[in-house]
């Protein structure tokens, strides 16, 4: 199974990467790391303190995952787009769910790949994109080659895909989608 390398910044939706780095440690023994995009602690948006992590660099294989938040939608985004590119080029798989996808834009890696988002405009306040023809307006994951993107409210799907990259397979990797769902079915239906 290959390494899954979760980028956090200050302010990240931790939300958006629990189901994956929980389920995925948890019930798949996935090898799970975390880094922040310039070493150092940050912290949660919901007040969950990390402390002591590396700096993100561009890993020679597995998935990068970038981790949503509001500072990729700040005028002072991190600058980890060349990074991204690197483990791109490295052959990483790169994901980003909600805000990380801006990050993904900005690297350029939405230009020619299948993609959501948390809208299409979301997207383009990023002046560089280029894959507007490219945008699929759906509330799961997509994945597209080496490239998986989600919206923020698909904690889950985006979860199988990163995992179905990692090296799970898919129909294993799935349950995850009819576990979680269990919640909203009907009683008794």
């Amino acid at each position: 199974m290959l390494a899954i390398t979760i980028v956090l910044t200050e302010g990240y939706s931790d939300w958006e990467i629990g189901v994956l780095a929980g389920i995925g440690r948890a019930f798949y023994v996935a090898d799970v790391r975390f880094v922040s995009a310039e070493g150092g602690p940050v912290t949660a948006i919901s007040g969950l303190k990390t402390q002591a992590l590396e700096r993100f660099s561009a890993p020679d294989s597995g998935v990068v995952v970038v981790c949503g938040g509001p500072t990729f939608e700040s005028d002072t985004p991190p600058e980890i787009e060349g990074r991204l590119k690197q483990a791109h080029e490295n052959g990483c798989v790169i994901a980003g769910i909600c805000g990380g996808t801006l990050a993904l834009a900005r690297a350029g890696l939405l230009d020619e790949a299948a993609h959501t988002s948390n809208g299409l405009d979301y997207l383009q306040a990023v002046k560089t994109y280029r894959g507007a023809a490219h945008y699929r307006d759906q509330p799961q994951a997509v994945g597209d080659g080496r490239v998986i993107t989600a919206p923020a409210p698909a904690p889950a799907s985006f979860a199988v895909e990163v995992l179905t990259a990692a090296g799970i397979e898919a129909e294993a990797a799935g349950v995850i989608m009819g576990m979680l769902s269990r919640e909203h079915a009907r009683l008794g239906s």
